[in-house]
């Protein structure tokens, strides 16, 4: 189960209504804390935050995505918004585009592989890769493109790659996902200067999202 806000959650702005439900998805590896600093600033902001943990490389998408639903499902009622880094942006746009049932107000998207990485294409077929990722990387470049643009969803991605690794990449990109591919599909778009992981510790990156969950802008007023 989702971690109960604590006291000062609650207390965070007592004269004023809170400004919605929001659920953070890590990526692809990564655990609830590598959120904590988005969660930080989304409950200072009044936001009730919950973090949703999943077995991201031991699933398949279709799994991953199935169990997040019903986690959600759970969840007390009324619209939520959903913030992912990577992976867990694609799992909030697919649930955003098909609720079933669920109210899904705005998605944030992080550095979400939405027209595949070339990393993948690189690396993926290398053993220790796939045992460390788990039947999901196979899938990562073979998932259909977003069908189109949705005013409902954000994406940010980097623009600091590492020249090595990235050498022949389509710029820009962050070292793991070109922008192009960050940006399909929103209606929204803004980057930072920031490698793939440290999307999630960017100050402008946090603000933006922050913005958009409360005003459905990504600039912060």
């Amino acid at each position: 189960m989702p971690p109960a806000p604590s006291q000062d959650d609650a207390e965070t702005h007592p004269a004023q209504a809170s400004p919605g439900q929001v659920v953070l998805l890590h990526g692809l590896g990564r655990s609830p804390a590598s959120m904590w600093l988005i969660a930080r600033r989304l409950r200072r902001d009044g936001f009730r935050v919950h973090q949703i943990g999943y077995p991201s490389t031991r699933q398949t998408f279709a799994e991953a995505e199935g169990f997040v639903r019903h986690r959600l499902a759970e969840l007390p009622p009324g619209p939520l918004s959903l913030v992912g880094h990577s992976l867990g942006g694609l799992i909030a746009a697919e649930i955003l585009r098909a609720p079933r049932g669920l109210a899904i107000d705005r998605v944030v998207q992080l550095g979400s592989p939405n027209r595949g990485s070339p990393l993948i294409t690189r690396l993926g077929w290398l053993w220790p890769v796939r045992m460390a990722c788990g039947p999901i990387l196979g899938e990562l470049n073979t998932l259909p493109a977003p069908p189109g643009r949705s005013d409902s969803i954000a994406a940010i991605g980097g623009t600091a790659s590492w020249p090595v690794i990235s050498a022949g990449f389509l710029r820009p990109n962050d070292g793991v996902v070109t922008l192009r591919s960050a940006w399909s599909g929103a209606g929204h778009r803004g980057h930072v200067h920031m490698l793939h992981s440290f999307l999630l510790i960017s100050p402008r990156a946090i603000a933006m999202t922050a913005a958009f969950l409360s005003t459905g802008r990504l600039e912060p007023s």
